[in-house]
């Protein structure tokens, strides 16, 4: 994980960035590893193959966790078969996918790849959604109904309204709408941020509405940190 010198911390860090990224290294990974846990043991049940290896790696490509035949070495994905994988929170965040030794499971991989998506999602929201740090967590969607599944967009903030992590839904989102690629609320929200923050404090569970600089309208749902004051 890089450093961030400036006032706008990566979207896509899994821990603030004020402290040493080697320091952090460890208990990043720790975190990924634990809160993986349930989704993969999900995905590999879902999987249902004895040839398939579900595997969690590091943004290097170290693996963390390995679920169901094993691969030949502890640090690399060795076996050799088809596979598929998706990012949890790129860059830095990791990896999660299978491998299935037995490739003649091809005509199989449009759904299994459509679990591997929907874990590595709901993964991110757990990271998200436990991370220490943060004022203000916000989700939206341009339909209520996506709110509060893996499908949302999912942003946590800082006081003053610069992203400190987002999943791919909402990188996708904020990446669109402004030209400079900034990452805080006032550059990507026509919605005051106050008016946000408002929001949250009220602790409504109607949606609010939220519109962005291209003129897009999404119904959203904000929340304080535990400890967070506006």
């Amino acid at each position: 994980m890089k450093q961030q010198h400036d006032s706008r911390p990566s979207p896509d860090a899994l821990t603030p960035s004020a402290h040493p990224p080697s320091a952090l290294q460890p208990e990043r990974h720790a975190r990924l590893v634990t809160l993986s846990a349930p989704a993969m043991e999900d995905l590999h049940r879902q999987l249902d193959s004895p040839s398939v290896t579900v595997i969690l790696t590091d943004s290097a490509g170290t693996v963390l966790r390995a679920i169901g035949t094993r691969p030949r070495a502890a640090d690399t994905i060795a076996p050799q078969g088809i596979g598929i994988a998706a990012p949890i929170l790129p860059p830095a965040g990791g990896l999660l996918g299978f491998i299935d030794v037995d490739i003649s499971q091809l005509g199989w991989l449009t759904h299994a790849n459509a679990l591997v998506q929907t874990a590595a999602r709901i993964i991110e929201h757990r990271l998200i959604e436990s991370e220490p740090e943060g004022f203000l967590l916000l989700r939206f969607h341009r339909y209520p109904a996506v709110l509060g599944t893996p499908l949302e967009a999912l942003t946590l903030f800082d006081a003053e309204g610069c992203v400190l992590a987002a999943n791919r839904v909402a990188l996708e989102l904020l990446a669109s709408c402004t030209e400079d690629g900034a990452t805080d609320a006032p550059a990507c929200f026509t919605t005051h941020w106050r008016g946000i923050v408002g929001y949250a404090a009220l602790g409504l569970r109607q949606p609010f509405t939220l519109r962005d600089r291209r003129g897009m309208q999404y119904s959203a749902r904000a929340s304080l940190r535990r400890g967070a004051h506006p």
